[in-house]
């Protein structure tokens, strides 16, 4: 089921096909370098498609979208919405992509079209995306999709057997295009 396309992307429900590539990108410690996860074994990510198979977007919790190309039909990474458990208008983003497709603007492509359905389709009010500072590609990201900087904090979460920094963008239906 396809969720929303941009020009070159599709955002799908995760289907059985996609769980080698999943995995696969999942697996890279430098794509999961800034990630809250480690990274992911096959059995890992058989689990985590398993047991996100039957959510869907606007319920709260976490919802991860199959992010496709549309050229070719292969899978290159996810996108994430997280909508507030206390109110459905509260939204919360991020994205992983492969290593091979980053740095050629599908983050920000995805980010764009993810936000764009969070607006307009699921009627949210604010969406945020938090990050590790260190992390410059996803600063670079956030700003080109047009969210802004609310907030910085100090070694405010444990991480991989270290204190880290999270970094706080967010934009409201308001300002959205």
């Amino acid at each position: 089921m396809t969720f929303f396309e941009t020009s070159r992307l599709i955002a799908r429900r995760f289907e059985p096909r996609d769980l080698e590539p999943f995995a696969a990108y999942r697996a890279d410690p430098a794509v999961a370098r800034y990630q809250m996860w480690e990274p992911f074994t096959l059995e890992q990510a058989a689990d985590f498609l398993e047991r996100i198979k039957g959510r869907n977007p606007g319920e709260a919790g976490w919802f991860q979208f199959a992010l496709e190309l549309k050229s070719s039909g292969q899978l290159i990474g996810d996108l994430a919405l997280r909508t507030d458990a206390n109110d459905a208008r509260l939204g919360e983003l991020g994205y992983t992509i492969s290593r091979q497709h980053q740095g050629q603007g599908y983050a920000s492509e995805g980010a764009r079209g993810l936000l764009n359905y969070a607006f307009r389709i699921l009627k949210m009010h604010r969406v945020m995306a938090s990050f590790d500072p260190r992390n410059g590609a996803s600063r670079r990201v956030l700003e080109k999709v047009g969210m802004r900087q609310e907030g910085y904090f100090v070694e405010s979460l444990w991480s991989k057997g270290e204190w880290t920094d999270d970094e706080v963008f967010a934009v409201l239906s308001r300002e959205w295009p």
